[in-house]
């Protein structure tokens, strides 16, 4: 269970950050781009709620684990 929080919290803080620079892209152009915007958010939603979950799951662990 240990592990899996840290994979999760892990993958998840990866997930939102390379979300940010997703969205980063799509608003450089001169025009938006709305899909890279659009995947950009939805990737840094799933990733804050990935790293929530596997945070809220290591701190529900017993010490003794």
């Amino acid at each position: 269970m240990a592990e899996i929080s840290r994979i999760l919290t892990a993958s998840g803080l990866v997930t939102a950050s390379s979300g940010l620079v997703i969205f980063g892209i799509g608003a450089a152009f001169v025009e938006p781009s709305s899909f890279e915007m659009n995947a950009g958010m939805i990737l840094m939603v799933v990733g804050v709620i990935a790293a929530l979950i596997g945070i809220v799951m290591s701190k529900r662990i017993p010490e003794g684990e």
